[in-house]
C-alpha cells in the first residue's frame, strides 16, 4: 500500500491483511447476525432464569389483533384464530429438570417503593447492553402501483434501519459492464448491489423477523461428562480450540469450543440464561447461495426475473417489495425458512435430547409468502406480520415488530392516489407516531389525575407529531419511560427490580388498564413533569458512532463520529429514531442507514439515494460527511444508471490494477 494509511491503522500500528474470498462470504454472515433474533431470545432466557416459567409468559411478544399485515387476511381466518397452540408459550418443563418457579403474581400494586424504583435505574453499560435487545433492527419498504401514482408507473421506497456508525455500513455504487447496469447500496467487500434498481426493475428490503435461531438445553451424559444425550443415545461433544491474538499479550488467548448436533455451546461465552447448558442452532450456519441470488437480481429486468433470483437468496430473511417498468409490482419473502419437527419455532430454550424441536429442513421457496399486483394498489412492509394465516407462525413465533410504522405508512399511502417521488420522501420523513396517537389519551389522563392540568391539556391538544421543537413529545416519552421503569420494578420486585422488559410491555399494560396501572401512570406523570418543558430535539439526540469517538483528545481532534445532533421521530414513527436511556437524554444510535426512492416511470432521472454521512471512511476526507445534512433534511442523491452519464459527471477517477 502506498500513501498514508487510514488513521485507525496508524493509531493501532496495524497493517492490512490480504483480502480472501472467505472475508466476502463472512460479510453475509455478519449481516445475518446483526438481523438475527439472538439478543431477544437470550434476554428472554435470562428473564426466565430470574422469574420462572410462568411469569416469563407475560414478557413474550404477541402480535396485536388490531395490527396491519403485509398480505390481506385470508377470508377464512379471523383475527386471533391462531392463538391455539401459541408458539410463544414456554416449552414445558423437561423430565428430571427442577422447576424454577416464582411466587404467583398478584395484580399490580397501587404503588411501588421508591427504593425499588431506584434500584431499577441502572445506568451505563449494564443498561445499554440489556436495552440493546429491545431495539429492533427495523426497516421500511413499500411499493405503490401505477393506479395510485401521478405518472401511472410504480414507485418503490426503502429505508433500512440499522446502527448508525462511521464509516457507513452501505456504500453507494453503480456497476456497469456489458449486459449489466445496476445502481444502489452495496456492502463494502461484498459482491453486487444489495438493494437498488436495474434498467427494468427496482427492489427494497426489510427484515422479515423470521425465527432463524433456536436455543437447545443440552443434557450431559451422567456417566461421561464429555458426552451429551440425544434421541439415539449418547454422543461426544465435538471440541475444537480457537486462538485469538490480543494486542499487548505475547501469548494467544485460547478458547475451547464445544459443539453438539444443534450447534456451538453458548454457556461458556454468554452467562445470561443462568447456567443452563445451551447450544445454538442458527440458519446462517448452513451453506448459503445468497450471493448467487444477488448476482441474478443485479441482472434482472422484470419482476418475474427478480422473483426467480430471490429463490437463491437464502439468508438473511427479508421482505422484498419490487416493481418493474412494465407496471408489475408486488412482494416476496426471501430466505430459506427453517422448519421444525414441532411445527412452530420456540421463543425460549427447548429440550435438546428429545428431538421434538429439531430442524427438519426448510420451507420450499414456492411456499414463501408472495403477492403480485394486489387490488389495493400498494404493498407496505415495516417488519410487521406477513399474514394472519396460522401458517405464518411457521415463519416467526410472534417476533414481528409492533405494527405502528406499518399502520402509519398504510394510512399515508391510502390518503391519496397521485403519489410521486416527493410524496414518497414525505412519507419517509413522517414523524406522526401511531404509538403516541394510541396512548396520548392515557398520558393526558395520568397528568390530569395528579393535578397537572396544564400539561394534561397540552397533551390533549397536541397533534402527536414528534418534531424537534415539540415539548409535548418530551413530556410523553419521559412519562412512558418512567412508567416502564415502574412496571419493570413491579415485575422483578422479588429479584432486585431490574431485568429484560421491552417497551411493548407499556402498551400492553395500558391496554389492560386497572387501578394499579393508573396509580403507576400517575407516579410517572409526576416524574416526567420535571423535564416536560424541554424541546424534543434538545433531549433526543443522534450519535453516529466510531470506536475511537470517545478516545480523549484524539477522538475530537480527528473528527471521529458525530454526536448531539437533534433528531425528530421516535421508535414508532416512519422516520424511525429509536432511543436508549431516560430523560433528560434519549440517545439515538440507530435509524435509517439509507433512504432510496425509485420511480419506475423515470429510472434515469427520478428518485435517488442518500446515506447518513458520506462515502469515505477517512474523517478528514471531504466525502466523509457530505451527505449528512442532506440525509437530515430527507434529500436524495441521484445515481445515474447510464455509464456515459456517470463519466460526464466524474470529478475523479481511481483505477485498481490486479497485482
Amino acid at each position: 500500500w502506498r500513501g498514508l494509511l487510514p488513521p485507525e491503522f496508524v493509531l493501532l500500528r496495524a497493517a492490512f491483511e490480504p483480502w480472501e474470498l472467505e472475508h466476502s462470504l463472512g460479510i453475509e454472515k455478519i449481516m445475518a447476525w446483526d438481523l438475527s433474533e439472538y439478543g431477544t431470545s437470550m434476554s428472554l432466557a435470562g428473564a426466565r432464569a430470574i422469574v420462572g416459567d410462568e411469569a416469563v409468559r407475560e414478557l413474550l411478544p404477541r402480535y396485536p389483533e388490531w395490527g396491519v399485515t403485509i398480505l390481506p387476511d385470508p377470508p377464512d381466518v379471523a383475527a386471533g384464530e391462531e392463538a391455539a397452540g401459541d408458539p410463544a408459550a414456554p416449552a414445558r418443563a423437561a423430565p428430571d429438570r427442577p422447576a424454577r418457579g416464582a411466587p404467583s403474581r398478584d395484580p399490580l400494586p397501587p404503588a411501588v417503593s421508591a427504593d425499588l424504583i431506584a434500584s431499577a435505574r441502572i445506568p451505563g453499560p449494564a443498561r445499554a447492553a440489556l436495552e440493546a435487545a429491545s431495539i429492533v433492527r427495523a426497516s421500511n419498504g413499500w411499493v405503490v402501483g401505477g393506479s395510485r401514482t401521478a405518472s401511472g408507473r410504480p414507485l418503490v421506497a426503502n429505508d433500512m434501519h440499522l446502527s448508525l456508525d462511521h464509516p457507513n455500513i452501505w456504500y453507494l455504487i453503480g456497476l456497469h459492464a456489458p449486459g449489466l447496469d445496476v445502481v444502489g447500496e452495496s456492502l463494502p467487500g461484498a459482491p453486487g448491489i444489495i438493494a437498488g434498481h436495474t434498467a427494468g426493475v427496482a427492489w427494497s428490503f426489510t427484515n422479515a423477523m423470521a425465527d432463524d435461531s433456536d436455543f437447545f438445553i443440552e443434557r450431559v451424559d451422567p456417566a461421561d461428562s464429555t458426552r451429551y444425550l440425544t434421541p439415539e443415545g449418547s454422543e461426544p461433544f465435538r471440541v475444537r480450540e480457537e486462538s485469538i491474538r490480543v494486542r499487548g499479550r505475547d501469548e494467544l488467548v485460547r478458547l475451547l469450543v464445544r459443539e453438539t448436533r444443534h450447534g456451538p455451546v453458548m454457556t461458556a461465552v454468554d452467562p445470561i440464561p443462568g447456567g443452563e447448558l445451551l447450544s445454538y442452532r442458527w440458519g446462517a450456519h448452513d451453506a448459503s447461495t445468497t450471493f448467487d441470488g444477488i448476482l441474478a437480481m443485479n441482472l434482472a429486468n422484470s419482476s418475474r426475473e427478480l422473483i426467480a433470483a430471490l429463490a437463491r437468496f437464502t439468508s438473511p430473511y427479508q421482505n422484498v417489495v419490487f416493481a418493474d417498468t412494465a407496471g408489475d409490482f408486488g412482494y416476496q419473502l426471501a430466505g430459506a425458512i427453517p422448519l421444525r419437527r414441532s411445527g412452530r419455532p420456540p421463543l425460549l430454550p427447548v429440550p435438546g435430547w428429545t428431538g421434538e424441536h429439531d430442524w427438519i429442513g426448510t420451507l420450499p421457496f414456492e411456499r414463501n409468502p408472495r403477492m403480485l399486483n394486489p387490488p389495493s394498489g400498494f404493498v407496505a412492509t415495516a417488519n410487521n406480520r406477513q399474514s394472519r394465516n396460522p401458517h405464518s407462525l411457521t415463519i416467526s413465533a410472534n417476533r414481528w415488530a409492533d405494527p405502528y410504522r406499518a399502520q402509519r405508512i398504510t394510512e399515508l399511502i391510502e390518503a391519496r392516489s397521485d403519489h410521486d417521488v416527493e410524496s414518497m420522501r414525505a412519507i419517509q420523513l413522517d414523524v406522526g407516531s401511531a404509538f403516541i396517537a394510541r396512548y396520548r389519551g392515557h398520558a393526558s389522563a395520568a397528568f390530569g389525575r395528579t393535578g397537572l392540568d396544564s400539561l394534561a391539556a397540552a397533551l390533549e391538544a397536541w397533534d402527536g407529531r414528534a418534531t424537534v421543537e415539540s415539548t409535548e413529545t418530551t413530556l410523553f416519552h419521559a412519562w412512558s419511560e418512567a412508567l416502564r421503569t415502574r412496571l419493570r420494578a413491579r415485575f422483578y420486585r422479588e429479584t432486585g427490580g431490574f431485568g429484560y422488559f421491552p417497551q411493548y410491555m407499556v402498551g400492553r399494560a395500558l391496554d389492560a388498564g386497572g387501578a394499579g396501572v393508573d396509580s403507576l401512570a400517575g407516579q410517572a406523570a409526576l416524574e416526567a413533569a420535571d423535564v416536560g418543558g424541554l424541546p424534543w430535539g434538545q433531549v433526543h439526540q443522534l450519535r453516529i458512532s466510531h470506536p475511537f469517538q470517545d478516545v480523549p483528545v484524539i477522538g475530537g481532534l480527528l473528527g471521529f463520529g458525530r454526536r448531539d445532533l437533534p433528531r425528530p421521530g421516535d421508535d414508532y414513527t416512519v422516520d424511525a429514531a429509536p432511543f436508549e436511556g431516560n430523560a433528560p437524554l434519549f440517545e439515538v444510535t440507530s435509524g435509517p442507514s439509507q433512504r432510496s426512492v425509485a420511480d419506475l416511470g423515470d429510472l434515469w432521472g427520478g428518485g435517488g439515494f442518500i446515506l447518513p454521512g458520506g462515502q469515505s471512511g477517512r474523517p478528514a476526507n471531504r466525502h466523509s460527511w457530505d451527505q449528512l445534512e442532506r440525509w437530515q433534511r430527507g434529500e436524495l442523491w441521484r445515481l445515474p444508471l447510464d455509464r456515459s452519464a456517470v463519466e460526464a459527471r466524474a470529478i475523479s477517477r481511481l483505477t485498481l490494477l490486479p497485482g
